[in-house]
């Protein structure tokens, strides 16, 4: 996927050639920038005035920025305007879990005004779509769903970031569609380029590339820059494989469009890098058939030099305060080293690290680990799973001595994550 380098760091950024050291700024946006740039939030009674027609007002945490007016709108009125959309996107900083939070919002408010609603999500490759038609069926459990999925492989951010809205479109009958390309084939195109596939593995990803867009190029060749070449061959190969996932997505949200004839809107689950600029995933599939959409970016209040940007998202909806330093936050972990029990039944602990939450819940080595959160594991891989699938609390179901014993192991802080 391509990274977003820092590009909510705001409007003022530079524009033409990779050298060049201009900033284009909207004019008609300029009171709405220097008026963001010494936001406080509400809690700080700081006035602002957002707009150059509009009257004075205060910016708080739920308001929603028109980018391309610099109004201030409600969040009702939001909504009125991407029901309009045939495609409405919502980016995401994956970890943000304020980010989610406004996503499923916009599901539940675009499902109460529409008789069909269709979710795509990044999250997915589009090779996934048997096993999620299952999961949202009631045909599998969560748990199979994560393991056939790989979803700790294919994405890695924890599913209950996720699991609200995919919970959401099983009880109201949302579909829900991958729209990714599979990781493998991408890494292929970076190794040697799209004519390095075979058959089977050029047809996992999108028929048609916009390789000669310059807008495209641009984009992906600061990215390239910035990021070095690593073990990409060149610039070529690194840009067939980065636009691999947006084209791949971009023309899985057309089909879509197209086997509704229009009578289904799309949310797009996605990250906000494949939103900025006004390229990426929007400007891909409109190229392909010419629909109205609209891009939809939550973003932190503690970071309004972003709030009037247009090349972010057409409507920014601002939220609570997010340390964007945190980008990566470390996976719950037990703090046990486990292997596979000899008489095959669950895992034995074979080391527990001291302060670590397991031994503070009172396991200990030769433990045999029956349960994870009321499900049976059978290997090192479920225990993993179930721990960073789950909540702050993990509910462990432990044999000792020919004894079953519940044990609660709270994981959810900072300082409970660091060990092993």
């Amino acid at each position: 996927m391509i990274p977003f380098v820092n590009r909510l760091a705001g409007l003022f950024r530079k524009r033409g050639s990779l050298n060049s050291s201009v900033v284009i700024i909207r004019p008609g946006l300029w009171l709405c920038i220097v008026s963001a740039l010494v936001l406080g939030g509400c809690a700080t009674a700081t006035r602002l005035e957002p707009t150059v027609k509009g009257g004075r007002m205060e910016l708080c945490i739920g308001d929603v920025i028109d980018t391309t007016t610099g109004d201030v709108i409600t969040q009702d009125k939001l909504i009125e305007k991407i029901s309009a959309s045939s495609v409405v996107y919502v980016g995401e900083t994956h970890t943000s879990v304020e980010d989610h939070k406004v996503q499923l919002a916009i599901l539940k408010a675009l499902q109460t005004k529409s008789p069909c609603v269709i979710m795509g999500m990044e999250m997915f490759p589009r090779s996934a779509q048997p096993i999620l038609d299952r999961y949202m069926n009631g045909e599998i459990d969560e748990k199979k769903f994560l393991a056939e999925t790989k979803w700790n492989d294919s994405w890695g951010f924890p599913y209950k970031l996720y699991r609200g809205l995919i919970d959401f479109a099983r009880e109201k009958h949302i579909p829900v569609i991958g729209l990714n390309a599979p990781s493998d084939v991408v890494k292929e195109i970076a190794r040697g380029g799209l004519a390095s596939l075979s058959a089977d593995h050029r047809a996992k990803v999108a028929r048609d590339f916009h390789l000669d867009d310059p807008k495209n190029r641009a984009r992906i060749m600061e990215d390239f820059e910035v990021h070095g070449k690593n073990n990409i061959k060149n610039f070529e190969t690194f840009f067939a494989a980065q636009l691999a996932w947006e084209e791949t997505m971009a023309e899985t949200i057309v089909q879509h469009l197209k086997e509704s004839d229009g009578k289904c809107k799309i949310l797009v689950i996605v990250g906000k890098g494949h939103l900025t600029d006004g390229l990426g995933i929007p400007y891909l599939a409109n190229m392909r058939v010419p629909h109205q959409y609209s891009t939809v970016a939550p973003m932190p209040i503690n970071y309004p030099e972003s709030t009037c940007d247009p090349e972010i998202a057409q409507y920014v909806l601002l939220t609570d305060k997010f340390d964007m330093t945190i980008m990566h936050p470390p996976r719950p972990r037990l703090g046990v080293k486990i292997q596979p029990s000899t008489s095959g039944n669950g895992v034995e602990v074979i080391e527990v690290t001291p302060e670590s939450p397991a031994a503070k819940a009172g396991i200990r080595k030769s433990d045999i680990i029956a349960e994870v959160d009321d499900a049976p594991v059978t290997n090192v891989g479920e225990v993993l799973e179930a721990v960073a699938n789950g909540g702050s609390n993990i509910k462990i179901m432990i044999e000792r001595q020919k004894k079953k014993l519940k044990i609660n192991v709270p994981v959810g802080t900072p300082s409970s994550t660091t060990s092993e």
